[in-house]
């Protein structure tokens, strides 16, 4: 069976207060409904991961939240890794790379730059001229055919599912 992952960038956040605290920051209304729609969506569209991999930020599980909901039977199979918040490429990579060892499917939820960089690092070459930018709430759904190898750009980007995909108004 080939390994499929699933990468979600947190829904829009409330904006950025120099005097806040970017950790604590919440998805505004519009954000909260995207993500909601997008989890219906998913889960009617998609079958669930073995495994979720989630910053453990507040934007990024309250993203998770309604998706959680759908899916329950995933809280048991849900980490929030710390160091994923600000994570490198490399070290969602790793990540990847471990997780895929005893997981055929796999949602990783974070954050920009990492959650666009791992899609580009782990597109065909072909694939990459499909992919823009990931806004926030986007949903990048990967296969790998032979399975994930974190030094191979092997996946075939099956959706790329966005904010343009719902009605969030």
């Amino acid at each position: 069976m080939a390994q499929q992952l699933y990468l979600l960038r947190h829904a829009e956040a409330v904006s950025w207060n120099p005097l806040g605290n970017d950790f604590s920051r919440s998805l505004s209304t519009t954000g909260a409904r995207h993500a909601l729609l997008l989890s219906r969506w998913a889960s009617e569209a998609l079958p669930p991961p073995d495994t979720i991999l989630c910053s453990p930020a507040k934007r990024t599980r309250e993203t998770l939240a309604p998706l959680l909901s759908l899916w329950p039977q995933l809280l048991t199979s849900t980490d929030y890794v710390d160091s994923m918040y600000g994570a490198s490429l490399n070290l969602l990579l790793t990540l990847a790379e471990d997780t895929f060892s005893y997981s055929e499917r796999l949602l990783m939820v974070g954050h920009n730059p990492g959650m666009l960089e791992i899609l580009l690092n782990v597109l065909q070459a072909t694939q990459i001229s499909r992919v823009g930018n990931m806004n926030t709430g986007t949903l990048a759904v990967i296969d790998f055919p032979d399975n994930f190898k974190r030094d191979k750009q092997a996946g075939h980007l099956l959706k790329l599912f966005g904010q343009e995909n719902l009605s969030v108004n």
